[in-house]
């Protein structure tokens, strides 16, 4: 699992090709609505062009960390190993089995969880959004590959999403 401490390094992973440019556009969008680029609003992630990447990578917040500012880092799920480390609340699971589920276990309800819209096409990246404090909490991003392992049609109809 790929751990993301900052939006500087998130910067630096896609450069590298370890994320792809929809999940970077989903950090952007949530520190644009933090720092918003003077003269440009965004209302969607998908509008975000390499031109306010550049800004935000030059802006302050960028450097700051995800764990202090959000509430808890980003993960990027690479294997189906990662999933495992997503643990839920779920109050008959944990009754059952005296601990928290992982997504592979069984449907949870998140703060927040859905697909990644794509411009053209269907979506290929999922998100759990766990809140675990006042600042929010983690965020998991999921490939296509592993939704069905994930469980995640079963998680976004728990969440309601």
């Amino acid at each position: 699992m790929i751990v993301i401490h900052d939006f500087t390094e998130t910067h630096r992973l896609y450069q590298s090709e370890q994320i792809p440019l929809r999940v970077m556009q989903e950090q952007a969008m949530v520190l644009f609505n933090l720092a918003p680029r003077p003269g440009r609003h965004f209302h969607d992630a998908l509008e975000i062009a390499p031109d306010s990447i550049e800004w935000l990578v030059h802006h302050p917040i960028s450097s700051r960390p995800y764990d202090a500012l959000l509430g808890g880092n980003a993960y990027v799920c690479e294997a189906e190993a990662d999933l495992l480390s997503i643990v839920g609340m779920n109050l008959d699971f944990a009754a059952v089995h005296g601990r928290w589920p992982n997504v592979t276990e069984c449907a949870i309800a998140w703060d927040d969880c859905g697909y990644l819209p794509e411009k053209d096409g269907l979506p290929q990246w999922a998100f759990i959004l766990n809140l675990t404090n006042d600042s929010g909490g983690p965020v998991y991003y999921i490939p296509q590959p592993l939704w069905i392992a994930a469980r995640i049609d079963e998680h976004i109809a728990a969440t309601g999403s």
